[in-house]
């Protein structure tokens, strides 16, 4: 796509002067068909003023140094009208207008260009409105200034005055707002234009046909249903988009006008000056829709586009990252065959799990460099059935925190540990901030090494990103618990968030996603199965009471006291009973 030349002032360069001639033409050509429907000759007032959009339309597309040609064609222009030759009142009249009409030429172009920020002033509906507005209230001034300059110099009485400042004024606005986005709609987008057209050509020829009959019956019958033409500038902007949309208003605005002023259709009243403005704020309400709509277009075009890019993307990091996977999986199932040969197989591996654990999880270092977050983590490697997963980095402000448990024991489970880790922080280096995108996502990753492993591993994770003191919670794991900053502990159920992970591809339908809001001083726990589930010597669980009420107790401590108080509360619980699975627990506090 060809985007238009952001406005700026040259030097004037012979190589690029054809411009300068082609604009000056352009826009002596427009004025000279205007001028065919002046209402007040002598003062230079017509209803209709094409000649202004194209020297907006041609400074917006082009560059703003084509204000040369606009100034020499209007200077030519104003001397002939005004009769420059017969004295020095009427040459200076000339040369006045001339200057005060470039002016507002020029004020139009870089007004619009500053408010839109140098986009397109078709990018976006914001930007369409406020194009709208520079139409209009850049040339209220120049209207009521030139109206009172000939008014001035007796080309028109003084009672004609607001006649003359309204007509010069809607009829430049009016015009800018027609002819000014089919020059930067053309300037921008000729090729998907004409790739749209060969393709679409009996849709065009359609549309045309039906211009051409609705034009008929509305402009030259009695019969007043001017508002058919909408739909078809509808679609026309639907499959033409802004190039075939503008283009298609010009020549309704072109055919109405001619209509119109030979005293044909529902707009011809007694008063030609009337009945051109009239006309002419019909089409541009048309015009206003047109171009909103054709800015919704583009930004839906340019939204899809950057999915695609973004989808992409992400594909090949996902696709390269699983590549490194499972280079690294073929050299831990080497190492675990040597192990099984050797019989040390449950032991080493283990070993290894313990170390891929080590390795994996954040350090005190890495949880007290968050600045908004007070983190303390805990967890202790059983030897039995599962393994314990948790990370929590920080990207942009965001802070990403992923907890789990990786069903099973031995080097599966440390190299499906190592999986997930890679991936969470892959997604989170790609500033994946939708939890439920992050999951599906990581989901898929994980079914497809799964399979590559032939192993019956699953793992349950949750996934919470937190900043601003917001939190965005999906997954499954136990009970969150929220703490008030007063001590007041609440509950919030991740059972229905998600499936475990790994069990099907599309998890889509699964994935739910809760929302929680941290005030200074609030916090959350997030911990395994295995804490409230710690048995005593008579086999009574440690249970969630018991760790609210320790929560409760000493929760305007640092988060490291709170994870010892709790730890230690734990193991005061079940004494010399040994923990029958891996335990861990992850403290959270919002800084005050």
């Amino acid at each position: 796509m060809i985007s238009p030349r952001p406005l700026r002032f040259e030097v004037f360069d012979l190589a690029r002067s054809w411009k300068q001639v082609a604009v000056a033409i352009a826009y002596y050509a427009a004025a000279q068909f205007s001028f065919a429907y002046a209402t007040l000759p002598e003062a230079a007032s017509t209803p209709v003023w094409f000649a202004g959009g194209v020297a907006v339309g041609a400074m917006l597309a082009f560059g703003v140094e084509l204000w040369l040609g606009v100034f020499a064609s209007i200077l030519v222009l104003e001397f002939i009208l005004f009769k420059g030759w017969l004295g020095l009142e009427n040459l200076m009249l000339a040369i006045a207008v001339t200057l005060i009409a470039t002016l507002g030429k020029v004020l139009a172009a870089v007004w619009s260009d500053r408010l839109t920020q140098e986009r397109s002033l078709l990018d976006s509906p914001a930007d369409v409105v406020r194009f709208i507005l520079v139409s209009f209230l850049s040339h209220l001034p120049i209207g009521m200034l030139c109206a009172a300059l000939v008014c001035a110099f007796g080309k028109a009485p003084w009672g004609t005055y607001p006649q003359v400042f309204i007509t010069w004024w809607l009829s430049d606005a009016f015009g800018i707002l027609l002819v000014a986005p089919l020059l930067v709609a053309w300037s921008r987008d000729i090729p998907p234009f004409q790739t749209a057209m060969r393709q679409r050509w009996p849709e065009a020829a359609a549309i045309m046909a039906l211009v051409v009959v609705i034009s008929e019956t509305a402009l030259t019958g009695d019969y007043p249903v001017e508002y058919l033409l909408i739909p078809v500038i509808v679609w026309a902007a639907f499959r033409f988009r802004s190039p075939g949309a503008t283009l298609l208003m010009v020549l309704l605005s072109l055919l109405a006008v001619v209509s119109t002023a030979q005293g044909k259709g529902s707009f011809a009243r007694p008063s030609l000056n009337e009945s051109l403005l009239l006309l002419q704020s019909c089409i541009a309400a048309i015009a206003l829709t047109t171009l909103l709509l054709c800015a919704v277009l583009h930004q839906n075009d340019q939204s899809k586009q950057a999915l695609r890019d973004a989808n992409h993307s992400l594909e090949d990091r996902v696709q390269r990252r699983t590549a490194q996977l499972a280079q690294a999986n073929a050299e831990i199932s080497d190492l675990n065959q040597r192990l099984k040969d050797e019989n040390l197989r449950m032991a080493a591996e283990l070993n290894v799990v313990r170390q891929i654990q080590d390795m994996i999880l954040p350090s005190a270092e890495d949880l007290s460099a968050i600045p908004s977050l007070d983190v303390s983590a805990f967890t202790d490697l059983a030897d039995e059935d599962s393994t314990d997963y948790f990370d929590v980095l920080e990207t942009d402000g965001i802070i990403t925190l992923s907890i789990g448990i990786v069903g099973g024991r031995g080097l599966e489970s440390g190299v499906l540990m190592l999986m997930v880790q890679t991936a969470v922080r892959t997604l989170a280096e790609l500033r994946e901030r939708n939890s439920v995108r992050f999951l599906q996502t990581l989901n898929r990753t994980l079914y497809k090494n799964i399979e590559r492993l032939s192993t019956q591993q699953r793992l349950t994770l949750a996934v919470v990103n937190y900043l601003n003191g917001s939190l965005s919670i999906s997954g499954q794991h136990e009970d969150l618990v929220v703490v008030r900053a007063s001590g007041r502990v609440e509950r919030v159920s991740m059972t229905d968030l998600i499936l475990p992970l790994g069990l099907e591809f599309d998890i889509t339908a699964f994935t739910k996603r809760a929302s929680v809001e941290l005030q200074p001083g609030d916090g959350i726990l997030l911990y395994t199965s295995s804490l409230p589930g710690a048995l005593d010597a008579n086999s009574v669980m440690y249970g969630l009471e018991r760790l609210y009420k320790v929560i409760g107790q000493c929760w305007a401590e640092p988060a490291i006291a709170i994870r010892r108080a709790v730890i230690q509360d734990v193991r005061q619980h079940m004494g010399q009973e040994n923990v029958l699975d891996s335990l861990s627990l992850l403290v959270l506090k919002r800084r005050l």
